[in-house]
């Protein structure tokens, strides 16, 4: 009977040991650490992704800054019938008000919100043509912002030169995102008007391509949620917690030795 019960508690023992162990190197699913597991490990031949998301650029917005800059071959005030080449005038910064509207010199008011870049080059080239001879205008949108959250390398904000922006290239202007980063569950909110959309991305598999939300619009926040161990590892009652159930198990170790010598 008393060998029963010791071989019960040799069974117990390592039934613990075995669940400890199996508990700490399962937290990091190496499957779910991998961006698109939906492409073969090894191809022959280019593997092609059908019907990806076409690049629409983004609306100008309430709120968003204008950096518009102006160049006319100005006519000379001395020869009236003569023309000097050259930058006339250079306007930056240009906040767009909660009507839509930008002001420029001269040009007056012009409504620029729910139209591209381009659509309001092409507005402004139109408007200054009736102050300035032959105008060249550049618009775009200053402050293209992404803010980008939770488990990365470099949270922050991004501040992007260029208007297309993917979901990749903010993660990789993030410093990409570290092995406990659930990459299966990241969050986008867009704030569309007065309302706010969430949308959840799956960067595992390739269908992300396809998705509508793969490009970035101005002020889109992106959250990446850490996984279960890495919360784990940061809890200090966990850690507490683990230290106890690690020294019960090192005393249930000591306890099989010298039971295995009696």
């Amino acid at each position: 009977m008393h060998k029963l019960n010791r071989q019960n508690c040799y069974g117990f023992s390592f039934l613990l040991l075995f669940i400890s162990y199996i508990s700490l190197f399962s937290c990091v699913s190496v499957k779910k650490s991998i961006y698109f597991n939906d492409l073969p490990d090894t191809m022959s031949t280019p593997y092609l992704i059908n019907h990806t998301t076409k690049y629409v650029d983004p609306k100008i917005e309430s709120n968003d800054i204008l950096s518009i800059n102006i160049q006319t071959v100005a006519q000379s005030i001395g020869n009236a019938g003569s023309n000097t080449s050259g930058t006339f005038n250079a306007l930056n910064g240009n906040l767009v008000d909660k009507n839509g509207y930008i002001e420029l010199a001269l040009i007056g008011f012009v409504k620029v919100a729910g139209l591209t870049t381009t659509e309001a080059r092409e507005l402004i080239k139109q408007k200054a043509k009736e102050f300035y001879n032959d105008p060249v205008v550049n618009v775009r949108i200053a402050n293209f912002d992404i803010s980008v959250l939770g488990d990365v390398q470099k949270p922050g904000t991004i501040n992007s030169p260029s208007e297309k922006v993917s979901i990749l290239d903010a993660i990789a202007l993030s410093g990409d995102l570290p092995l406990t980063a659930k990459r299966n569950n990241i969050l986008l909110i867009r704030t569309e008007g007065d309302e706010k959309k969430f949308v959840r991305l799956d960067l595992n598999s390739d269908k992300i391509f396809q998705s509508p939300y793969f490009y970035l619009k101005q002020r889109d926040v992106i959250y990446v949620q850490p996984n279960k161990y890495k919360i784990q590892s940061s809890d200090q009652s966990f850690l507490r917690n683990l230290g106890i159930f690690s020294t019960l198990l090192s005393i249930a170790e000591i306890f099989i030795i010298l039971n295995r010598y009696k």
